[in-house]
């Protein structure tokens, strides 16, 4: 039997800074998959760059204050 999908979105907002975290308040038993978008007209790119079964680490292409919102699934 398959492992039932977990699903987990939010937002982290950035306060002129590049970088951000989120710890996952669900249990995922393997890294999930991260998607990431800026919200509003923030001309910058959202990049994931560490994901693991608790966290994940997101990195913009300049420095902003704005949100990022986010979709994690996996197992």
């Amino acid at each position: 039997m398959a492992a039932a999908t977990i699903i987990e979105e939010g937002e982290i907002d950035f306060a002129d800074t590049s970088s951000g975290t989120h710890a996952f308040s669900s249990s995922f038993t393997t890294p999930p998959t991260v998607i990431t978008s800026v919200k509003g007209d923030n001309a910058v790119n959202a990049i994931v760059t560490t994901v693991s079964v608790s966290s994940f680490t997101v990195v913009s292409s300049a420095s902003f204050t704005g949100t990022i919102q986010f979709k994690a699934a996996g197992s």
